[in-house]
C-alpha cells in the first residue's frame, strides 16, 4: 500500500495529530447520510424533487457537498487527505488490470451460472438511458468519496489499522447493493466492488477508483439501450 501524505505547504493550517473522534464522527454521519435520509425524507413528506432511482443522485450530491465542506472548513485538511489527487500512470495501469479481471469473472459467471432476474436491475433498466447514464457517472464519483475515500482514510488514522477501516466500511457499501439487487449481486457485479477495494488498497488514489467504478457500472447501459431498441 502506498502512503501519500500531502506536503505541509499544500495543507491548510490545523492542529497536529489525528482528528478527534467527534469530528470524524460528524464526517462519517455526513458520508453515510444518503443511506438514511431518503426513507426519513419520505416519512416526513419531503422530496428532493425527483423520484425513483434518480433521487439518489440528489442525495449523494448533497452529502458530497456537505462532506467536502466539512473536510476543508472543519477539519482544515486538503482533498488529498481523501485520496483525491492526480493519478499516476501506475495507478491507471492497476485500474485497467483489475477492470479486465472483474469483467472476465462477471462474463464467466453470467455465461455459466446466470442468476435469476432481479427487481433492482429491472427498475434501473426501465429508466430512460440518460437517467441511467447519470446514475452510473454520479455513483462512480460520489460513492468513491462517501464510501471509500473519507471513511477508509479517517478510520485508518483513528484506529491505526487499515484492515479495521476496510472491515468496517465494506459491509456498509455492500449491504445496500444486496438489498437493491439481491444476493446474486455478490458473485456477479460484486466482483467489480472487490476490484475497486483492491485498487484503493494498492494506490490510495480516488480518481483511479472512480474510473474503475465507472467502467464496471457501464455494462448496465447494454440492457437499458436494448430495451429501448426493442420497444
Amino acid at each position: 500500500m502506498n502512503d501519500r501524505t500531502p506536503s505541509p505547504a499544500s495543507s491548510p493550517a490545523r492542529p497536529p495529530g489525528p482528528l478527534p473522534w467527534l469530528v470524524v464522527g460528524v464526517g462519517l454521519a455526513i458520508a453515510y447520510a444518503p443511506m438514511s435520509l431518503p426513507p426519513l425524507g419520505r416519512a416526513a413528506g419531503l422530496s428532493p424533487g425527483v423520484d425513483g432511482p434518480a433521487s439518489s443522485i440528489v442525495w449523494n450530491a448533497l452529502a458530497v457537498t456537505g462532506l467536502l465542506a466539512h473536510v476543508l472548513v472543519v477539519e482544515r485538511r486538503p482533498l488529498a487527505s481523501l485520496g483525491i489527487s492526480r493519478p499516476r500512470a501506475k495507478d491507471l495501469e492497476w485500474a485497467m488490470y483489475l477492470f479486465g479481471i472483474a469483467m472476465t469473472w462477471q462474463w464467466v459467471v453470467l455465461t455459466l451460472w446466470p442468476p435469476p432476474a432481479d427487481d433492482g436491475t429491472a427498475t434501473l433498466t426501465a429508466q430512460p438511458v440518460a437517467v441511467v447514464l447519470a446514475l452510473v457517472v454520479s455513483a462512480a464519483v460520489f460513492e468513491e468519496i462517501l464510501c471509500r475515500g473519507y471513511p477508509i482514510e479517517r478510520l485508518s488514522e483513528l484506529t491505526g489499522r487499515r484492515t479495521i477501516a476496510f472491515a468496517l466500511t465494506v459491509p456498509l457499501f455492500v449491504a445496500p447493493h444486496v438489498a437493491f439487487f439481491g444476493l446474486p449481486w455478490l458473485w456477479t457485479a460484486g466482483a467489480g466492488t472487490v476490484a475497486i477495494y483492491v485498487l484503493y488498497a494498492i494506490t490510495r488514489n480516488l480518481p483511479a477508483c472512480m474510473l474503475l467504478h465507472l467502467g464496471v457500472n457501464l455494462p448496465i447501459l447494454i440492457p437499458t439501450i436494448g430495451q429501448r431498441l426493442a420497444g
